[in-house]
């Protein structure tokens, strides 16, 4: 949970202190940083659970 805190915090303040272009930018990069984290911790994730099986 305090994860997604920081993330909402971050995302505020973002767009409290930028122009909108340079916020709709910032936001975006960091949810194409979020998606490839998300889908890299799958990636390694599912073949442990596999072997495990």
């Amino acid at each position: 949970m305090n994860f997604f805190r920081l993330i909402s915090k971050i995302i505020y303040s973002i767009w409290k202190d930028c122009t909108p272009l340079q916020a709709a930018l910032l936001t975006a990069v960091m949810l194409i940083i979020l998606l490839i984290l998300l889908f890299s911790l799958v990636q390694v994730i599912v073949p442990f659970t596999y072997i495990a099986i």
